[in-house]
């Protein structure tokens, strides 16, 4: 009898010791969310000197500027997204053509003949990503109905849904 009671004792401590290391399981469910960005940043400044190169000329030279890199912007949208422009200026009389193109898309007319423009698609069917674009700035005038003086204008770049 001491030998099967010793027996139990024995099985007994080697299957409590084998439920003991087992490794106990559990889960988790991690939710990762990503926040909407949209993102655009462009150049502060820019500057465009409009020169008559020759005796008797009647316009100025075209002026141009190149901003490399000047336009930053990063969507994660489903949706692709368009990049437009409204430029507001001086009230002088000038009869100054504005325009602007970002990277290799076709350039848009901001201000024609001294008007300002407004929603001017410069940029469209972006998909979700980050870019880095040239901005590439014209401006032609006439001498006659463009005085000497400065010309300000605030160009405000705008992203929305296609």
């Amino acid at each position: 009898m001491k030998k099967a009671i010793l027996a139990i004792m024995v099985l007994g401590l080697c299957f409590g010791l084998a439920t003991s290391a087992m490794a106990a399981a559990d889960s988790d469910t991690v939710t990762v969310t990503a926040s909407e960005v949209d993102l655009l940043e462009v150049t502060e400044t820019t500057a465009i000197t409009l020169t008559a190169t020759a005796p008797g000329a009647t316009a100025y030279t075209q002026g141009t500027a190149t901003d490399t890199g000047g336009l930053k912007y990063s969507h994660n949208s489903a949706t692709n997204k368009k990049i437009t422009a409204t430029a507001t200026g001086t009230p002088a009389t000038n009869d100054i053509t504005l325009k602007v193109q970002i990277g290799e898309e076709n350039a848009g007319t901001l201000v024609d003949a001294g008007e300002d423009q407004s929603n001017v698609e410069l940029w469209t069917g972006i998909a979700a990503g980050g870019y880095t674009k040239d901005l590439i700035w014209t401006a032609d005038g006439t001498l006659a109905n463009t005085l000497a003086g400065s010309y300000i204008w605030t160009v405000t770049f705008t992203s929305a849904d296609v």
